[in-house]
């Protein structure tokens, strides 16, 4: 007697995916290296050799019409809202050259006790409130603020 094998389905927005998404992983890994998901119109690399290898080939992969699964956000003015996320090279790494200027190891020790300060603060204001939603009030306004 064989065992009924269940379609391997990705859906990033199904809560079983999120709650605990690596027998996802290693079934797509294991079955799918290239998966093409036709309902949310998305292809996904699975394995870490081919990832590394597709970041370097814009010829071939690209985030020109943006990173979004969305349909409305997945176009080519993307990059007018994700910035250099939806850009290919030339023009990515010309941005990204530019950027990682303020990213040097030692402008992030620089950077750590404002850090701590900013974290402490969302931290604080948020055991003060009577809610807390870690996305709105803390994980999206930290990563601004640091940068800004």
């Amino acid at each position: 007697m064989s065992a009924e094998t269940v379609e391997l389905v990705l859906d990033p927005y199904d809560y079983d995916f999120h709650e605990n998404p690596y027998p996802y992983y290693r079934r797509l890994r294991d079955e799918a290296p290239l998966y093409r998901n036709e309902e949310l119109n998305f292809w996904a690399l699975t394995r870490h050799a081919d990832v590394h290898r597709g970041f370097r080939n814009s010829t071939a992969l690209s985030n020109s019409l943006g990173v979004s699964l969305d349909p409305i956000s997945r176009n080519p003015e993307a990059y007018r809202t994700m910035s250099f996320l939806a850009m290919d090279d030339p023009g990515h790494q010309r941005l990204r050259t530019l950027v990682s200027k303020g990213f040097t190891p030692r402008r992030i020790r620089e950077l750590e006790p404002r850090v701590r300060e900013l974290t402490t603060g969302h931290l604080d204001t948020a055991l003060e409130s009577e809610s807390f939603d870690y996305i709105t009030d803390f994980a999206a306004k930290l990563p601004m603020d640091v940068i800004s």
